[in-house]
């Protein structure tokens, strides 16, 4: 629907994607113009690259990625001028399955959507965004709002406090710390992009952080067993624990070993479903 927005959306985007890091706050790791090395790994059908390699990937390898495995999946060819670009920039920075997740969740919010949760756009999704109230400019702004409450959300040493002002400087334009000048932000350029009259977008200047992968998957392990749902399900394990402990013999200690180990087991396993977004 919108694909004259690609080339717009990509030079704001490498705007805050330039360039080559590899911080410790950055679970990305090797990454250039946002590219991570699994990405390019994956884009090559190779198993892994080096830091060299991902160091040398020119921009138009980089957009050529951006376009095959982005643009697509966050909706960029189906999605009103804007938000196309504004899930684009979630789907680059968080996965796009995250992006259009939060995209159905906002539409559910507003009470136009009533399907799966699922990060797949489908006649329902987009049915949904053509009923939001006060159109897309509205959910621009409800969008991108719900952008910042993930961010937020996101803890650890790769999460929000590292990181968290680069990217509510990325999103919305404003400085926590107010010592940089307003800019549109995504929010702002997207806006500006729903009206052929209206200003160009402009790139927003950002703190290198704001590049940084934002993802619930690369949440620190103290974050993840702060969920109630982590320790739920282990809670009658636990309690048998107890009692069997209480008892006397090897054979109560024997078991009362097994059901810890058990419960160790299905807290790693939860860990790993979260950490893959299952």
């Amino acid at each position: 629907m919108a694909r004259e927005t690609l080339p717009v959306a990509l030079d704001l985007m490498f705007g805050h994607e330039g360039g080559y890091s590899n911080a410790k706050t950055d679970s990305g790791g090797p990454t250039k113009y946002g590219i991570t090395h699994k990405t390019l790994a994956a884009h090559r059908g190779l198993k892994s690259v080096t830091a060299a390699e991902v160091k040398a990937m020119t921009l138009a390898e980089a957009t050529a990625i951006y376009e095959k495995s982005y643009w697509t999946q966050s909706g960029g060819d189906l999605l009103p001028v804007g938000l196309d670009y504004a899930a684009f920039d979630f789907g680059v920075n968080s996965g796009p399955a995250t992006a259009i997740k939060k995209l159905q969740a906002v539409l559910a919010a507003a009470g136009v959507y009533t399907g799966n949760i699922d990060g797949h756009i489908g006649e329902q999704t987009l049915a949904g965004v053509k009923a939001y109230p006060g159109g897309v400019r509205m959910l621009i702004i409800a969008y991108c709002d719900e952008r910042m409450k993930y961010l937020r959300g996101l803890g650890g040493s790769t999460g929000f406090g590292p990181n968290g002002r680069g990217w509510t400087i990325r999103v919305t334009g404003k400085d926590p710390l107010k010592k940089w000048k307003d800019q549109p932000g995504v929010v702002g350029n997207a806006l500006r992009m729903t009206s052929a009259k209206g200003p160009d977008p402009v790139a927003v200047v950002a703190p290198v952080e704001a590049a940084a992968k934002a993802d619930t998957k690369i949440t620190g392990l103290p974050e993840i067993l702060k969920k109630p749902e982590a320790w739920g399900p282990l809670g009658g394990l636990l309690s048998a624990c107890g009692a069997i402990a209480a008892g006397s013999g090897p054979l109560q200690w024997a078991l009362a070993i097994a059901l810890v180990a058990g419960v160790l087991v299905g807290v790693w396993y939860f860990v790993r479903r979260v950490r893959r977004g299952a």
